[in-house]
């Protein structure tokens, strides 16, 4: 009989996960909100709760009788994800680990507690408080709910005349009611993003790459990383190190995660921006796979199935590969994409989303990206002519 894994997610990144799980012999049930994403017509098995709504989900997984439970790009179905695995005695990791891990107060206070780099910050969860709160606070700094994902509600402000409005919008985008308001870190060079995998404990494998942000759009949403990273070897390991004694302290066992990390220009420390429970969205462990031929995907469906992995100690040579995020500078109804043909002789492969006649929005959260191209180069001075001048090698048009 086969064993039966509940996914949580559907939508079309997580496609090559549920293919994967039924070749390998699962049988696969997915979830979440939206009986639309194309994940659930290829599952054997599809359900319609919300991924964040813990115990729906754990009545879900009950009546299932799920032998495995996992998800692969969310945060938030993260946390899911080790609440029911706990409940249930299935194989996962401690749901405070991930807990803490999935939001911005509970990760920048954990950081604090175990003497790890971490910008200075406070949490709120009222705009006067907010507003009150932070008169005395260096300007610029950061507003985030603790709890979105994909840079929602997300404000860089410059000064206090200006907190409140971002205040409203990080409360308004927060599924709990609360926001952290943090020290803005300005980098040496780009920020690093990436892709790690942590076996029993230990951080076997690590990639990053740099950030790219569309800042006509908005400062702190990504529209690619960059791989290999342009710092230098050193700063790759003292990133990795950093990642590792959180790791360790957090109690995070075995899985994927996604880091974004800062060397500050200030004081020259390497910041712990963000580190997700699950690897990354837009396709990031794909891109990384191309990169440097490291599998996420079995690795992950088997840790969510129990099953002893063999550690991973190859050598990483990394090719140069990106991620390109299309998207819109402004809202209207789709008719098409056209792409320049610098873009066409580099591309791996392309996921677009809308079709014509759908509404489409502005690119200020990773919601709204309109598709996904992984590129690949031949050179990281192709790579970086590519990215720096991806606006202007594709357009978007819009119906009359």
């Amino acid at each position: 009989m086969k064993k039966k894994l509940l996914i949580l997610g559907a939508m079309a990144m997580h496609l090559e996960l549920i293919k994967r799980a039924r070749e390998i012999g699962f049988y696969v049930i997915t979830c979440d909100y939206i009986p639309e994403n194309p994940g659930h017509k290829i599952a054997d098995e599809a359900h319609f709760d919300s991924t964040t709504d813990l115990n729906a989900v754990l009545e879900l997984a009950k009546k299932c009788q799920i032998d495995a439970i996992m998800t692969y790009n969310s945060d938030p179905a993260a946390v899911t994800v080790a609440y029911v695995a706990e409940k249930l005695g299935l194989p996962g990791n401690p749901y405070q680990s991930v807990k803490v891990m999935s939001e911005k107060d509970l990760f920048r206070d954990f950081l604090r507690k175990n003497d790890l780099n971490v910008p200075a910050f406070s949490s709120f969860s009222e705009v006067d408080a907010v507003v009150s709160g932070t008169k005395d606070f260096q300007f610029p700094v950061i507003v985030k709910p603790v709890d979105s994902s994909g840079s929602k509600g997300v404000t860089l402000v410059m000064e206090h005349a200006a907190i409140r409005a971002a205040a409203v919008t990080a409360i308004q985008k927060s599924r709990a009611g609360r926001i952290v308001v943090e020290e803005y870190i300005e980098p040496v060079g780009r920020q690093l993003h990436g892709d790690g995998f942590v076996n029993d404990g230990k951080l076997e494998f690590l990639c990053l790459g740099d950030h790219y942000f569309d800042v006509a759009m908005n400062n702190f949403v990504p529209y690619s990383t960059a791989y290999p990273t342009a710092h230098s070897p050193e700063v790759f390991t003292r990133c990795k190190d950093e990642i590792q004694e959180f790791i360790s302290k957090v109690g995070f066992k075995n899985g994927g995660i996604n880091v974004e990390l800062r060397v500050s220009k200030r004081d020259g420390k390497v910041y712990i921006i963000d580190i997700g429970a699950r690897n990354g969205g837009n396709f990031t462990p794909k891109i990384i796979e191309y990169a440097t031929g490291f599998n996420f995907l079995d690795r992950a469906i088997k840790v969510a199935a129990g099953e002893a992995i063999p550690a991973y100690s190859e050598p990483m040579d990394c090719r140069y590969y990106s991620h390109l995020i299309l998207h819109s500078d402004r809202d209207g109804i789709f008719k098409r994409l056209n792409l320049s043909d610098e873009l066409e002789k580099r591309i791996v492969e392309r996921h677009i989303y809308p079709v014509p006649g759908e509404q489409i929005c502005k690119f200020d959260g990773a919601n709204n990206a309109l598709g996904v191209l992984i590129m690949r180069y031949k050179d990281r001075a192709d790579m970086e002519w590519i990215i720096s001048n991806f606006n202007s090698l594709y357009s978007v048009e819009f119906a009359e």
